[in-house]
């Protein structure tokens, strides 16, 4: 069992960059019998400090989803300096996994609860010669060799702002609050200077489980003429039902990009 801050030993708290590519990754929370990216890291952590240790998240990630900047945070009964923490780390973490940046944070500091935004981005690529280079990393849509691109930023510009999101969310997320703020939803052509590669990046306050990849998935439907940008506003509100909504995109087109942390944020280096 993890030590807890308000025991009788000093705690010192360290907070974390990692990223992570997620192909091999069952998620990143704990799973029984399951690699998952928390599990890597409570175990490299333990090592180093000597003792149990759990790990908190700014969020979670599903199955095959990809991290830049996920922000994660532990206590530690053993003081160890910020470079000692990313040299050590990564010493004991899996290839697919490493930690970006550490810095001390005050013992029971929970990124979750300071997390103001998140952005991801849903990358997917055109044409039918697909690059292997590429296959954990975008949707590949094969024989589509173009999308009404107009179209999609349009429907994307009609999905941002304060609603009621629960047509894109999971069948099984039954969370009763489905208000979510998204400031932008950006459509880019020529994604990393590829003609056949299209992202979007996705910026909010919060996110509830597929919720990316559904809006990437009905900006597709809608780019492929399937969806009639007349339907799109009936997507949102409480009347919306899961079926309404475009499909959910695969889970390896998707990557956590960034998570902006509030004013307790450990150190102004966390901040984007």
């Amino acid at each position: 069992m993890a030590l807890e801050s308000n025991s009788d030993t000093t705690l010192f708290g360290v907070c974390l960059i990692v990223a992570y590519e997620g192909t091999d990754f069952a998620g990143y929370q704990l799973q029984p019998a399951q690699r998952t990216v928390q599990g890597e890291l409570e175990r490299a952590c333990a090592i180093l400090a000597g003792h149990p240790v759990r790990v908190r998240a700014a969020g979670r990630t599903d199955a095959g989803v990809h991290a830049l900047s996920q922000i994660v945070a532990f206590d530690s009964a053993r003081e160890i300096a910020s470079r000692g923490w990313l040299l050590g780390l990564n010493r004991h973490l899996p290839p697919d996994l490493r930690v970006q940046r550490a810095v001390p944070c005050t013992a029971g500091y929970h990124p979750r609860f300071e997390s103001l935004e998140k952005t991801y981005r849903y990358v997917l690529t055109l044409g039918v010669a697909q690059n292997p280079l590429l296959r954990h990393r975008a949707y590949q849509l094969g024989k589509v060799e173009s999308l009404d691109v107009e179209r999609m930023r349009e429907a994307a510009r009609m999905l941002t702002g304060t609603c009621d999101y629960r047509a894109f969310r999971s069948v099984d997320d039954k969370r009763e609050n489905t208000i979510r703020t998204l400031y932008s939803i950006d459509v880019h052509e020529r994604h990393d200077g590829d003609p056949k590669q299209i992202a979007f990046d996705v910026r909010g306050t919060a996110f509830m489980k597929n919720m990316v990849r559904i809006l990437a998935g009905t900006l597709v439907d809608v780019g492929r003429g399937r969806l009639p940008l007349s339907r799109v506003p009936s997507l949102l509100g409480p009347a919306a039902d899961r079926d309404d909504a475009g499909q959910t995109a695969p889970a390896q087109g998707l990557t956590l990009m960034n998570v902006t942390l509030g004013r307790r944020c450990p150190s102004p280096f966390l901040i984007s």
